[in-house]
């Protein structure tokens, strides 16, 4: 090795080589840093960022605007678009799903190397304005309660579909799980062997947890059979015949034969699924989704008393921040002050 090269910390191996054999390593580190990068956002972001870019492009198409680099100008008048007027395929968007289309705008001009300041003054002032007008209540999908699980399970019969309907709902139930987390899960994520109470799910990764660091939830058994999540499971597992599938998937769809396919269920699927079964049950709230079968995880255990450091440990939530809202419904009317004013 060269005095130069050791000074340099180069490896001794690339010494006397010339600049194009030199290269050739380079081109493929880049790739792989770019492979990397991809990988730094979730699959789901990086649709609905698309999405959003989409949307981003129709609205300067028909207003003869570009859209990279945008304007903040007109950025602006896009985002008050979004939040106060309908567009074709659907109503006004929220406050956090404007900010979301923001990001999107600012995403696409990093993938080209061109600045884009989110915190321009005008798109500052816009955002906070429609926070202030629109955003005073943030409405989050209802939580499912005890009795909501109870009545959805008892409109399952004995077929593949409702087999694999009532194991998502009570595990999503149970766990307290995203539905990303739900259709990400492989059947060797599931320790039935060491727990005889129930099983233990490694979840690998999830929303907050894009590093991949991972996180062990447990599933206990229910009193009742009829919503016991772990009999749930066991009865999916035999139907699908994927009791011993290793690392495929946990959960599939199941086509109009009541055959179950060999791809991945998708998350949207998992939402479809609580709906469906919400209408079945005939529930009166009619904006029940995949989140409510969370929400409903985290109101019913402090509801009952659950400490809030389990229900965190089950869950994922970093905070009590979002804990705080669903304690509040648990608390609507266990622990209200109207019940002391002697009426």
């Amino acid at each position: 090795m060269s005095e130069e090269t050791a000074r340099s910390g180069l490896p001794a191996i690339i010494e006397g080589r010339d600049l194009a054999t030199r290269s050739a390593p380079r081109l493929a580190v880049e790739e792989a840093a770019g492979e990397l990068a991809k990988r730094s956002v979730s699959e789901n972001t990086t649709r609905s960022y698309r999405s959003d870019w989409q949307s981003w492009e129709a609205f300067c198409c028909f207003h003869g605007f570009t859209p990279l680099p945008a304007d903040p100008e007109q950025v602006r008048l896009y985002l008050t678009q979004l939040t106060q007027f309908a567009g074709r395929n659907g109503g006004k968007v929220k406050p956090r799903t404007a900010q979301r289309h923001l990001v999107a705008i600012a995403a696409a001009h990093r993938a080209q190397d061109i600045g884009f300041d989110t915190q321009h003054p005008v798109l500052r002032r816009t955002m906070d304005g429609i926070r202030r007008t629109f955003g005073a209540r943030q409405e989050g999908a209802p939580a499912l309660r005890h009795g909501d699980i109870a009545a959805i399970c008892k409109t399952f019969r004995a077929d593949v579909r409702s087999v694999r309907d009532k194991a998502i709902i009570l595990l999503g139930f149970a766990g307290g799980f995203r539905r990303s987390e739900l259709v990400a899960l492989n059947v060797e994520d599931l320790d039935f062997d060491k727990h005889k109470d129930g099983f233990a799910i490694a979840l690998r990764r999830s929303k907050t947890d894009q590093e991949g660091k991972g996180r062990t939830v447990g599933i206990v058994k229910g009193a009742d059979p009829l919503t016991c999540p772990v009999a749930a499971v066991k009865a999916w597992l035999r139907a699908a015949n994927i009791e011993d599938a290793g690392n495929s998937a946990l959960f599939y769809p199941v086509n109009r034969r009541g055959g179950v396919e060999l791809n991945r269920l998708s998350d949207r699927a998992v939402d479809r699924i609580v709906k469906d079964a919400c209408r079945a049950a005939r529930l009166k709230d009619k904006g029940y989704s995949a989140h409510s079968l969370r929400a409903g995880h985290v109101t019913e255990a402090l509801a009952g008393g659950a400490d809030r450091s389990a229900v965190k440990r089950q869950t994922g939530h970093a905070s009590d921040a979002m804990l705080d809202r669903y304690a509040r419904e648990a608390d609507l009317f266990n622990n209200n002050s109207s019940g002391n004013l002697g009426l």
